[in-house]
């Protein structure tokens, strides 16, 4: 999958790895909620590795004699850690019986559990003490092999431009400012708490445009987790990493669907409530519509003469309707379209090559908002009559589904039956997602025309597949197909 940008992708390569879409949970100071845990604490973090946290968040300070060591606050029991030496801090012991911890044995651990590291450079009294903890931390991240594992956080501008400067890592800011400020100073993303960005939620797109990632904090109740989820976050930073899994996966690792592909014969056999009640009673998330008229005249079909069949259709569903135009028809058009219960971020036309100068044809493709994830949906109906016109269609839609930047499903009528080269050209890189059930023509099915077909494979699985009985009362002359699928995203 494609990510928003390069700054993005450089990401990917080490810490806080987003899958598209799918927000990563950090637990917050570990997960040091547990019994015998504590925050910051050792255990915390073997604790955050036990339950599959994406990362951990952690807080370093820097003693008077040049130690590094892991605490939120500027003392611990009434002891100031920057003005004191190792062997005062030594002595002091977290609620659950550690250490307080030092830098260098929290890393010790970390390095041979799973979770990324978030480092926090906490701002010193002194900016030269603050200057040295920033070097000393990215030596010995490097010494300890974790540096494509590490990313950095802070409130002190002081580290920040340090940071920036010399950790060669993702830098997030945790002074909110607008997505412009922080991207014109370096920063790799924001990180604020979530009362800022529900302040001002124009600002996860800002930052998703400029290629900057959004981590939230602390965000622990179940509405809040869903509203980051919901708002596209890259980052949860949570006191409630189980919770906060639980919910990511609920709505992003996996979602069942029911996906319907349908010829409506340019309404010649049936007027919109009855195509509408065939579409509503299978009640589909993405419907691909073909042979659709918009406000034309024909002589076949009079009782849908002068309607938008999208308009029509998408009213009667309730779902969203989008549509492309293929060719001029009369006074209107004639091409394709989609119907979906999600909002689209983004619709294409491309017009398929047509080296026979034949029909032409269109690819609609969508890109979807779906809650905490996004959906590549695709209507298309390829060229019936010339080999070579309807061999490049087929190369050109599928190398388009292939490039989608999200999980891609294609549907609608390719005027081919599965052992044709056409068909064959999209399952070398996509899934069949049908049955063989034969859908035209729909009174007596002699050949199956019809398919589903998804990208990348290995993210679909069919549940099942259902094409309606023949009838001489259809109201296409194609049987719709209708699959229930599965989605791991």
């Amino acid at each position: 999958m494609k990510l928003r940008s390069l700054a993005f992708s450089l990401l990917a390569l080490g810490a806080l790895s987003a899958a598209a879409g799918r927000p990563q949970v950090v637990a917050h100071r570990g997960h040091w909620k547990p019994e015998g845990s504590a925050q910051n604490s050792i255990r915390a973090l073997v604790k955050a590795d036990s339950v599959g946290a994406d990362a951990v968040e952690l807080d370093v300070w820097i003693s008077s004699d040049d130690v590094l060591y892991v605490n939120h606050d500027p003392s611990f029991q009434g002891v100031v850690i920057e003005t004191s030496d190792s062997a005062t801090l030594s002595k002091l012991r977290l609620s659950n019986g550690e250490p307080l911890p030092t830098l260098d044995s929290y890393l010790e651990v970390a390095k041979n559990l799973r979770p990324d590291l978030v480092v926090e450079m906490k701002t010193h009294t002194d900016p030269k003490r603050e200057d040295v903890a920033v070097e000393k931390v990215i030596d010995m991240i490097a010494e300890k092999g974790l540096t494509d594992r590490t990313c950095y956080i802070t409130f002190s501008r002081n580290s920040f431009n340090n940071l920036v400067a010399m950790s060669g890592r993702p830098v997030q800011f945790l002074t909110a400012g607008s997505p412009c400020a922080l991207k014109q100073i370096g920063g790799s993303g924001a990180d604020y708490h979530i009362s800022v960005y529900k302040s001002n939620p124009q600002w996860i797109k800002e930052l998703h445009d400029l290629g900057l990632t959004v981590n939230i904090w602390t965000v622990d109740t179940p509405a809040d987790i869903q509203w980051c989820i919901d708002h596209d976050a890259d980052f949860i930073t949570t006191d409630e990493p189980e919770l906060a899994m639980e919910l990511v996966k609920k709505a992003c690792d996996q979602r069942e669907m029911k996906i319907m592909t349908y010829n409506l014969r340019f309404g010649e056999l049936a007027d919109m409530d009855r195509i509408a009640a065939e579409i509503k009673a299978q009640n589909p998330d993405f419907v691909a519509i073909q042979e659709v008229d918009v406000n034309t005249n024909r002589a076949a079909s009079k009782h849908n003469n002068g309607l938008n069949y999208v308009t029509e259709l998408a009213q009667r569903t309730g779902m969203f309707g989008y549509y492309g135009r293929a060719i001029d028809f009369g006074p209107g058009y004639y091409g394709v379209g989609i119907l979906s219960r999600y909002p689209a971020e983004k619709i294409e036309k491309f017009e398929l090559p047509n080296p026979g100068n034949v029909e032409p044809r269109v690819l609609l493709m969508g890109t979807f908002e779906m809650p905490g994830r996004k959906f590549v949906f695709a209507s298309t109906h390829l060229d019936y009559s010339d080999h070579e016109t309807r061999k490049q269609q087929a190369r050109f839609v599928s190398e388009k589904m292939t490039s989608a930047d999200y999980p891609a499903v294609l549907a609608g009528d390719f005027n081919a039956n599965p052992s044709q080269i056409y068909i064959k050209t999209f399952k070398a890189t996509m899934k069949d997602l049908t049955n063989t059930a034969k859908t035209w023509p729909a009174d007596v099915p002699k050949e199956k025309l019809d398919f589903i077909f998804a990208y990348p494979p290995q993210n679909f699985e069919l549940k099942s597949c259902f094409v309606p009985e023949p009838s001489a009362k259809s109201a296409s002359d194609h049987l719709p197909v209708v699959s229930d699928i599965i989605v791991n995203f």
